[in-house]
């Protein structure tokens, strides 16, 4: 299964990526995953995303809540001197052998400039999901996740241009 959305965002690409990142403001703007805690709970000392950091999301979906481990699997910021400035993050569910059930979820903000001279970025994200597993999970929640994915952009957007 594979899923993609993007939005154009009336926002730096900074403040966009900082905003992103920091957990604590998820149940201010994403209806999708409103909560995200570290894990493990030890690990609580951050509420901001960061490379090799596992966390338990809880999405909204099916009239329910669910859970799942997700770990941050790749963090790149633009470095001084790019020619195109573009924030990244991945993360990867856990909890399932790789051979049964394998996830990317990446999230990449580009730094545009908009017609008028100021700043905007795009804002690009997806899931991709590969194994025997992910033909069950399409079927049962597929249209749920793409539905949350593209919300999740949507409100993203929303909060930043608010």
């Amino acid at each position: 299964m594979q899923i993609r959305t993007e939005v154009l965002i009336k926002a730096s690409a900074e403040a966009t990526w900082n905003w992103l990142i920091e957990t604590s403001h998820w149940p201010e703007w994403n209806t999708f995953i409103p909560q995200a805690e570290p894990y493990p709970e030890s690990a609580s000392g951050t509420s901001q995303l960061e490379l090799g950091t596992s966390w338990r999301f809880i999405a909204n979906m099916r009239g329910g809540r669910w859970k799942s481990m997700q770990k941050v699997t790749l963090l790149e910021e633009p470095k001084a001197g790019d020619a195109k400035r573009i924030y990244r993050i991945y993360w990867a569910v856990q909890g399932y052998p790789n051979f049964l059930f394998r996830t990317v979820r990446y999230n990449e903000i580009e730094e545009v400039e908009a017609d008028d001279g100021g700043r905007e970025c795009i804002y690009r994200t997806g899931e991709d999901q590969s194994g025997p597993l992910a033909w069950f999970i399409k079927w049962v929640f597929g249209s749920h996740v793409e539905k949350g994915i593209n919300d999740w952009a949507k409100d993203l957007k929303s909060a930043m241009e608010s």
